[in-house]
């Protein structure tokens, strides 16, 4: 066995155990991850753990060969130039270096998992070139999660430390066709591995589905890797499962209310504030079942149209900013406002109500183009983008996200006081978000006695409280319709006591009401399905808009429309049509449950498959065939889907 090894020029062996030691690395930072996150995956003993390691190797090869595939091929070659010393000094920086970053980014996903139940995607990188919310939100992240940086320390040491004691010598021998060949071999290998395997495409991030539970691909792939493949990724492809005339009879996004559903035959030009509250999830209020720490909001649930069953098309708030105000659901990895189609030309409540001379304006307290929320509100038609810079008072400056929201609503009302009517507005909470920073008169009771989000939801409940008590006193507040909902759902930072919230459709759980103070038809509790794209079609429906428009979503007074909720998180999208759910990923079912008796998705039906799957299955893939090809070909508004 010696002869052998000696047969192999000592480079390669180095260059092997370098690899060795790269994917131990590996595993134990996802054995770190797996320890410090374990009641969100679905492992129940360490023998399915060991499994998880198995399906991991195949990603982890990939991102380490694809990392080093430069360092491989220039330490590697057979000349004999490579054992200078300055040579030797830049290939041994570039290995430390780059093999460092890429253990930063894994490591820093323990502490960023949690808010986004995702691995971060090459969008983090958004996130970075805001100089301004990366500054700001790097402290807190830091001091909350400090063994991060620890272990940061410790594998960025360790990986200096391993390189200098056993792989910093190396003596490349002259010129053979033996070491010719190895390189040739080695260069194929990588080749294979950054691939995958041999299969005819490369491995992506959905291939980990074929591998475990959805719920667990988190675990199975590594933050390098999800970066790498985000970063990579092709722009969307157009499917073709339908015609277009059988598609239409699935979808028709073109809506047109003409007598209205629940108004009168002419439009009333009312005002419409539309207001998102970071993180207010389903299981923090009065209808979440548990304990309520929002009792303004409940309070104001019995004064409007209540919709029990509503569900956010996103997990995240550059994704549920779009669902809400331009019906656009997310279903790339990319964020709408950040991808190469945030220019396509949308149908959006401002834009729409427009023409029948409303003003507008899009209120939030954070950094100015925070999100790109800033080009967002351009595309969509907002006359106005008002943000931490028109607020013009940095003392109520929260220190990470921006103004504290009871000073910022107060700010609203004073703003819309001075808005010409009619007016569409949309207001944006923040201070719900981590790290959940009240102003100081409010760290006492009742507030302190509540751990993280919980505290941050009852501060800005009450400061929703307080926006409502100054908004009754204006002359605009009874010719108002407010809609208050959420951006997202939000799991409390480790906690598996939340149970259907914690999972499947649950992660997406929101409150959705709607409040006008002088009409008694918006009362009581609606047991119909809506998701936050049918909110901007309900809106115009309930304005009695006369003008066609586009929508991937419908209205809920629309009773002649199927309610449906399409949503996605981690590459994986569920669609509910009651009382069916369909699982997938991308566009390929794998799963098929009966909700309403199966709302945390125990039993999967796909192994009785009948007319209900088929008809369940063609209503999914008709809808992600009209995502793709309207995105793709710029269809998003009645003018340019009107076009032939």
């Amino acid at each position: 066995m010696t002869n052998r090894i000696a047969l192999i020029p000592a480079v390669f062996i180095k260059v092997l155990a370098q690899i060795g030691l790269l994917m131990l690395f590996s595993q134990l930072i996802r054995l770190t991850f797996f320890l410090i996150h374990a009641s969100y995956f679905s492992v129940s003993s360490w023998q399915e753990y060991g499994m998880i390691v198995f399906y991991s190797l195949r990603f982890d090869l990939s991102s380490i060969f694809t990392i080093n595939f430069v360092y491989i091929a220039l330490t590697l070659l057979p000349f004999a130039i490579m054992n200078k010393k300055w040579v030797q000094y830049v290939l041994q920086s570039f290995f430390i270096i780059s093999n460092s970053v890429a253990f930063i980014f894994d490591i820093a996903d323990i502490g960023y998992f949690p808010y986004v139940r995702k691995r971060m995607t090459a969008d983090v990188f958004h996130l970075i070139e805001k100089k301004s919310d990366f500054i700001d939100l790097l402290p807190n992240y830091l001091t909350k999660f400090w063994y991060v940086s620890l272990l940061i320390l410790v594998v960025v040491t360790a990986l200096i430390f391993f390189y200098k004691k056993y792989f910093k010598e190396t003596q490349t021998q002259a010129f053979s066709f033996k070491h010719l060949g190895l390189y040739l071999l080695t260069m194929a290998l990588s080749v294979i591995a950054i691939r995958g395997g041999l299969q005819l495409r490369p491995i992506t991030l959905s291939n980990a589905v074929l591998t475990n539970k959805n719920e667990n691909i988190p675990l199975i792939i590594n933050t390098p890797f999800s970066i790498l493949k985000t970063i990579e990724s092709q722009p969307l492809q157009a499917l073709h499962y339908f015609g277009d005339e059988e598609l239409k009879t699935y979808y028709q996004p073109i809506k047109k209310f003409g007598n209205g559903s629940i108004r009168s035959h002419s439009m009333k030009k009312q005002n419409v504030v539309v207001i998102l509250l970071e993180s207010f999830g389903k299981a923090f209020t009065s209808l979440g079942g548990r304990q309520s720490y929002t009792p303004f909001l409940d309070s104001l649930m019995q004064q409007s149209m209540t919709f029990n069953h509503a569900f956010a098309n996103a997990y995240r708030s550059a994704d549920g900013i779009p669902a809400v105000l331009s019906s656009i659901p997310f279903f790339m990895n990319e964020a709408f406002p950040i991808s190469p189609y945030a220019t396509n030309k949308i149908d959006a409540l401002p834009s729409l109500l427009k023409p029948y001379g409303y003003t507008s304006s899009f209120f939030h307290g954070g950094a100015n183009g925070t999100m790109n929320f800033d080009t967002y509100c351009k595309n969509a038609g907002f006359d106005r983008y008002i943000g931490r810079n028109e607020y013009h008072n940095d003392n109520d400056y929260d220190g990470t996200w921006g103004i504290w929201d009871e000073p910022f609503l107060q700010f609203v009302v004073q703003q819309l006081n001075n808005e010409p009517q009619p007016f569409c507005s949309a207001v944006f909470t923040l201070s719900s978000h981590e790290p959940f920073a009240l102003p100081p008169k409010y760290q006492q009771a009742p507030f302190a006695k509540w751990p993280g989000i919980h505290k941050g939801i009852a501060y800005s409940d009450m400061a929703l409280r307080k926006f409502f008590e100054a908004a009754a006193q204006t002359d605009w507040f009874q010719n108002t319709l407010f809609v208050i909902t959420a951006d997202h759902h939000y799991l409390a930072y480790n906690d598996a006591s939340q149970g259907y919230y914690n999972q499947g459709m649950g992660l997406f759980a929101i409150p959705i009401l709607f409040y006008a103070p002088n009409d008694p038809l918006l009362k009581g509790v609606n047991d119909r399905l809506i998701q936050q794209i049918d909110i901007m079609p309900s809106v115009l429906d309930y304005l009695h808009v006369d003008k066609p428009f586009f929508s991937f979503g419908n209205s809920v007074f629309d009773t002649t429309a199927s309610p449906f909720c399409f949503t996605s998180i981690n590459d994986q999208y569920y669609m509910l049509q009651p009382p069916y759910l369909i699982t997938a990923n991308a566009d390929r079912v794998n799963g098929f449950y009966h909700f309403e008796n199966d709302s945390t998705l125990r039993h999967n039906l796909m192994a009785n498959k009948d007319s209900l799957f088929v008809h369940s299955e063609n209503k999914f893939h008709a809808f992600m065939q009209l995502l793709h090809a309207c995105i793709i070909q710029n269809k998003q508004s009645y003018q340019t889907f009107s076009k032939p």
